[in-house]
């Protein structure tokens, strides 16, 4: 797949993002509203972070992402097939693939942490192989192992346009979040600003999942 393709996969994600915004943060809002409080002064005052508190966060994170993720993925499938699904409805559907969504979520994230603990690349290059697997178990209802080892396998052809993708999407929304949080505390801003950051950009990481559907639909639509 040439590059050029690449960038009609952004373009589309961007469109759709864009188009779908309200729908998308309404989804998301629920719980990184909550998530960011507990982060934050209104809840705490970690004057000295501790192991136990990241990884409670870790935890707590792993726990909600299955239900908004699997919920935004199916919106996404009736969107495209011009079904009318309302917001209720795609999280009732996503509550009941919640077991099998969090372990893919959590063997992910694992791989991921343990192939960004080898100089950085290693967990990038495992982000961008592992990018459809969520969408493997929630359209196509497969096992978590299962739904790894198709994302693995789906992806091989087009691992480099989707490692630049996964660093152009990270570039646009990830690390823009995390450069400001840290300009915020190296700053001692107000609370809310660091809160009202959390938020954003949790919202601002759907992005990565409607770039992966797209992925998704455009390498299924060339594998028939």
């Amino acid at each position: 797949m040439a590059i050029v393709g690449l960038w009609d996969w952004l373009a589309d994600s961007l469109r759709f993002y864009r188009q779908h915004f309200i729908p998308l943060a309404l989804m998301v809002l629920p719980f990184a509203v909550p998530f960011a409080a507990l982060q934050s002064q209104y809840v705490q005052n970690p004057s000295e972070p501790s192991t136990a508190n990241y990884w409670m966060f870790v935890i707590i994170g792993l726990l909600m992402q299955p239900i908004y993720q699997g919920a935004i993925i199916l919106y996404m499938r009736a969107q495209f097939k011009q079904q009318a699904w309302s917001i209720a409805r795609c999280f009732q559907a996503s509550l009941s693939i919640w077991p099998l969504l969090f372990t893919v979520v959590a063997i992910c994230f694992a791989l991921v942490m343990l192939g960004l603990s080898f100089f950085v690349l290693p967990g990038i290059v495992i982000a961008s192989r592992l990018l459809v697997a969520d969408l493997h178990c929630v359209l196509n209802k497969s096992s978590p192992l299962k739904a790894i080892s198709e994302s693995w396998n789906q992806t091989e052809a087009y691992k480099w346009p989707l490692l630049a993708g996964v660093i152009v999407v990270a570039g646009l929304t990830m690390i823009p979040v995390w450069a400001l949080h840290h300009w915020l505390l190296d700053n001692h801003a107000a609370g809310i600003w660091i809160f009202a950051n959390r938020v954003f950009g949790q919202v601002l990481e759907a992005f990565f999942l409607v770039f992966a559907y797209r992925a998704y639909s455009a390498m299924s639509s060339n594998g028939e």
